[in-house]
This record gives C-alpha cells, sequence and structure tokens, in this order.
C-alpha cells in the first residue's frame, strides 16, 4: 500500500532489504523469483477470500458443485424471460381495467369486468353481466368505487355499455382487430373469480369463429385465445403485444366451469360500432330476416333423402318479416346469400350481420329436392326481440 507525504505518493517498502551495490547478478534474479512466488501464492488465498470463497475450497475444486447466483434487473429479466411485452401491455391496460359487482335481485350477485371506452365515465361490458341487475357498482384501480347505471345493451352481440358519473378516466387504447394473425401474443385482463386486476396470457389460437350461445344469440366471428378465461373476466379486454384493446372477452368453452384453453372475445373493429350505437342511442339497430332455424347435418340430410348435407334449415317464420315477404317457408334449408355459401344457421346469422336495414340479399334454398332462388329486403329488427 502506498502512503502520501506533503500529496506525494511514496512508494512502498520491497518485502526484502535493499542489495548492497556490489550483489551478483545472479543473486538479484533469486531473490527476484522468490518474492514472485511469494506474491502469488499470498494471492491464490487473498483473492477467493474477498470474493466470499473457501480458498482450501477453490485449491480442491469443490466450488464447481455450488450454484452460481446471478443478480440481474428488472429489464434483464423480464427481457430474457420473453415477458416484456407482456409486462409492457399489461402496464398500459391495467389502469383501463375495471371491476364489476351487479346485485341480480333476490338472485344473488355476480362479478364480472369491464374497460373504461371513454374518460368521460363510458364504460363497456358484456350484456350477460348487467343484464338482470337491479344494482351496479363499478372499482377502479385506484379504490375509487361507484355506482353505475345502465346506459344500453345488445344481446345480439353480448355488449352493454354503463356509465358513472366521473370524468378524466384513464381510457383504453383501441387496437384493430381486422389484421390479426394466428400465433400472435394476446393477454387477457379482468377479475377471474373476483381477483381484480388479474392477467393471463397467451396466443390468438383462431380467428372467425361462430360460438353457439345455447339459448341465446349465436357468437359470430369471435376471436379465439388459450389466454386464461374465467368467470369475472366477462367485459374486460383481451389487447395485444402493446396493450391495444384487439376484443372484449366473452365466454369460455368448458366441461369443468374454468379455464380449458378455449376463451373466445368479440372483436373490437365488430364491437366498436355496437358500443357507438348504444351510446349515442342506448340500443342497437339490426338487419333483420324473420327467421330462426338449426344447422342441416349429414345425418339429417341422408334420413330423408336431402339432395345436400350443409345449409340452415328454417324451422319458423315470423308474420309478415322479410323472410316472409320472400315466399320461404318452414322448412326451406337456405344455401347461399349472395353467392356465399352457408353451411350452418350461425353463418346464416353471420352473413346477414354484415348488412344494413333496407338492403336486399339474394337467397339460395332448397325446398325438398327444388332449388330455388328468391330476394329478400333487410328490416329493422323489431325491439321486442
Amino acid at each position: 500500500m502506498t502512503e502520501s507525504m506533503n500529496g506525494k505518493q511514496i512508494p512502498p517498502q520491497p518485502p526484502f532489504l535493499p542489495l548492497p551495490n556490489r550483489q551478483s547478478p545472479g543473486k538479484i534474479i533469486f531473490l527476484a523469483i522468490v518474492a514472485g512466488i511469494v506474491a502469488a501464492v499470498a494471492m491464490m488465498f487473498l483473492l477467493p477470500t474477498i470474493l466470499g470463497a473457501n480458498p482450501i475450497d477453490v485449491l480442491t475444486n469443490k466450488q464447481h458443485n455450488q450454484p452460481v447466483q446471478e443478480i440481474r434487473t428488472v429489464q434483464e429479466r423480464v427481457t430474457q424471460g420473453g415477458q416484456e411485452a407482456v409486462v409492457q401491455a399489461a402496464g398500459k391496460i391495467l389502469p383501463s381495467v375495471v371491476n364489476i359487482e351487479v346485485q341480480l335481485n333476490t338472485l344473488g350477485g355476480g362479478i364480472g369486468s369491464g374497460l373504461i371506452y371513454r374518460s368521460d365515465g363510458y364504460i363497456v361490458t358484456n350484456n350477460h353481466v348487467v343484464e338482470d341487475a337491479s344494482s351496479t357498482k363499478v372499482s377502479l384501480r385506484d379504490g375509487k368505487t361507484f355506482d353505475a347505471r345502465l346506459v344500453g345493451r345488445d344481446p345480439d352481440t353480448d355488449i352493454a355499455v354503463i356509465k358513472i358519473d366521473d370524468s378524466d378516466l384513464p381510457a383504453a387504447t383501441l387496437g384493430i382487430s381486422g389484421d390479426l394473425v394466428v400465433g400472435e401474443l394476446a393477454v387477457a385482463c379482468g377479475s377471474p373469480e373476483g381477483f381484480e386486476s388479474s392477467v393471463t396470457s397467451g396466443i390468438i389460437s383462431a380467428l372467425n369463429r361462430n360460438v353457439s350461445g345455447g339459448q341465446g344469440s349465436p357468437l359470430i366471428n369471435v376471436i379465439q385465445t388459450d389466454a386464461a378465461i374465467n368467470p369475472g373476466n366477462s367485459g374486460g379486454p383481451l389487447v395485444n403485444s402493446v396493450g391495444d384493446v384487439i376484443g372484449i372477452n366473452t365466454a369460455i368453452v368448458s366441461q369443468s366451469g374454468g379455464n380449458e384453453g378455449i376463451g373466445f372475445a368479440i372483436p373490437i373493429d365488430d364491437a366498436k360500432p355496437v358500443i357507438d350505437q348504444l351510446i349515442d342511442k342506448g340500443f342497437v339497430v339490426h338487419a333483420w330476416l324473420g327467421v330462426s332455424g338449426s344447422t342441416l347435418d349429414p345425418d339429417t340430410a341422408n334420413r330423408y333423402k336431402l339432395p345436400i348435407d350443409k345449409g340452415a334449415i328454417i324451422r319458423s317464420v315470423q308474420a309478415n318479416a322479410p323472410a316472409a315477404k320472400a315466399g320461404l317457408e318452414s322448412g326451406d334449408i337456405i344455401i347461399a346469400v349472395d353467392g356465399t355459401v352457408i353451411a350452418s344457421m350461425d353463418q346464416l346469422v353471420a352473413e346477414l350481420r354484415k348488412r344494413g336495414v333496407g338492403d336486399t340479399v339474394s337467397i339460395e334454398y332448397y325446398r325438398g329436392t327444388d332449388k330455388k332462388q328468391t330476394q329478400a329486403t333487410l328490416e329493422e329488427k323489431p325491439s321486442n326481440l
């Protein structure tokens, strides 16, 4: 170690006495070698001790059996773990995700999720979350709780809008669902089983799915994802890798009632026009043909010796509906609309939802073994249906 005197550095004394002026060169070299060996041995013991290791273990190679602990920053960890996009997406969307608690008259309560659509208090959720609610409470991520009023709901698309009296809220950023690709990252947010501000991640498993809604309307053209969705996630957002909303979580396919990796979300491109109509009018105008029915399957076609084995079987026709005016009857099997092949009842519904009130569509169908064609002008769906 050096010493300091009057600001000047004084080199240390060597570990041996100064040599007389008349030493032989050989003795000088010998002493230098000895000094080097002593210094090397000292370092072998001193350096491991400084680093927190046992010098004997180092010499006997025992340290190879010990795990190496690496200290990394959060940024390094999430980047190397492949989760950087999920962390960023969650950080962006979570302030816009709300928890919804509803009172269902005498049936108890329920829990769902929602997203802040506009900063002035408009919140989007599922119709099935709020349709039977006698009262609705919304909890923000900062802990504030508000009573919410229903603005409007649409059973056909399972979308509803509620409103709270607050302003300057962190509205979600809407993305685009039309350019999604199978396999890209998807992040679901909401309150599964009541656990608020939960985040799950997965991928886009499939696109343009039509899913039977049981006794309700079918889910048309929905996004399929394996991001974990459970009861309570309904109405929450599905976002992409940058945290932009690409869908509204709405349903799962499950044998157990919990997540099995098959969840569905309403594409934001389809949801936005519905949301805007609900805010502006309180209801949604849908084009209407006026039929109900089921899907023709090969077994039924074979049993009745039908000339086709795919299509939409009309079971009933509303009186004075566009279908009735076009001459369609119960038992007819629709096989095409404007040249687009119809293989199921869900597909017929999906095709008609692409049209507006007043549009005229060309319909191909079978009546028995006879192939026929007609035209129908779509009307506004009655509000009582």
